[in-house]
């Protein structure tokens, strides 16, 4: 039942499979939940024979030991991020697609001021959203950017591994949390030995890897790395507020000095086509935004992000407002994601009264 229920998923272009003991399986597809028609209950049994389809004999040994397990598995031509937990029903199963091919910053209509972010030699990239919100997606299109136009050596630390690299020009290594080493610590300080010159780490969850991810940023290394946030200024007030308040100071300074930039984003349903695209928030560290973090003015950056057009930064709500003049996502579903709903839907009136709306 797995495999042809994994085939449904690729070919109906969903995002998500659900797979749940007493439940008939659901597919996400643009970010809806959808039943599969005509698909029995799924049974404990059903569940049994899918764990031992996908897992092997360590993984299932960890699965049953500590009832949850997170892995990256392939099947066809897609790769998807699974999910394993049980609850009140019974087994749980979660599959997230992550298409094989590495996608390109023009696949995913990234800024330019975005894009540049890759061709930094050294500092900290933050990439944030949502879960869900192609994180990972973007993180991988930096990875093949640098992959594709630079001699490096990129490190990645990951749990699961997700998107698969091939070498080009650059040499990448892969580890996996739990596998490769024991947490992404770990990961971050093995990185520093290995020569890396571009670090990607998966999920700052803890202080800890936030310390080595600083530590590795001072060291010389482009550091990439994801929040879960839902604008650029949250980002940065959730990387410091990881640490204890007698620590905030002291690291609002280091992170003042080695950030480059932060990318947010969201997903909208596109207007005329299957499938979603990424509305992206950039804020670019400028002379002006450093000395605001330095002086944990924080709050003070979206007039920044607002009036910067001119350095690149552009504000989740302008990057939702140009989707929909541009006709490339519907209104209602962008005016959802907005941060000032009331901004975007009177800033589209204006442009529509103008005839700027495609």
């Amino acid at each position: 039942m797995i495999f042809e229920l994994l085939n449904l998923c690729i070919e109906k272009g969903a995002s998500d499979l659900h797979f749940k003991v007493a439940y008939p399986p659901i597919l996400r597809i643009d970010g809806t939940m959808r039943p599969i028609k005509d698909m029995p209950v799924i049974t404990f049994q059903d569940y049994e024979i899918m764990l031992e389809a996908i897992l092997d004999d360590v993984q299932l040994v960890n699965f049953n030991r500590n009832r949850k397990l997170d892995l990256g598995y392939s099947f066809q031509n897609a790769r998807f991020r699974v999910n394993l937990f049980y609850d009140f029903h019974g087994g749980n199963a979660v599959f997230r697609v992550i298409p094989f091919k590495n996608l390109s910053f023009s696949d995913i209509d990234l800024p330019v001021s975005g894009r540049k972010l890759a061709d930094k030699q050294k500092g900290i990239v933050l990439v944030t959203g949502a879960t869900g919100a192609g994180k990972s997606t973007t993180l991988s299109a930096f990875i093949t950017h640098i992959n594709s136009n630079y001699q490096k050596t990129i490190v990645t630390v990951e749990d699961p591994i997700e998107y698969l690299f091939e070498d080009e020009k650059s040499l990448i290594n892969q580890r996996q949390v739990g596998v490769d080493c024991a947490n992404f610590e770990e990961g971050i300080r093995g990185a520093l030995k290995m020569d890396c010159d571009v670090l990607m780490v998966g999920e700052l969850r803890n202080p800890e890897a936030v310390e080595m991810t600083l530590l590795a940023a001072e060291s010389g290394k482009l550091v990439f790395a994801t929040l879960h946030s839902n604008t650029s200024i949250q980002a940065i007030e959730r990387f410091v507020n990881l640490f204890p308040q007698n620590l905030h100071s002291q690291i609002i300074g280091r992170l003042a000095s080695h950030l480059q930039g932060v990318v947010t984003q969201v997903l909208v349903p596109r207007k005329q086509a299957r499938g979603r695209m990424a509305a992206f928030e950039i804020l670019l560290n400028t002379p002006a935004v450093r000395g605001l973090i330095t002086e944990n003015r924080i709050n003070l950056i979206s007039s920044y992000l607002e009036s910067g057009s001119s350095s690149g930064m552009i504000s989740l709500d302008q990057s939702l407002i140009e989707l929909i003049c541009d006709g490339k996502v519907d209104k209602t579903e962008a005016f959802m994601r907005a941060n000032n709903r009331d901004f975007v839907r009177r800033k589209v009136e204006e442009r529509e009264a103008s005839g700027g709306v495609a």
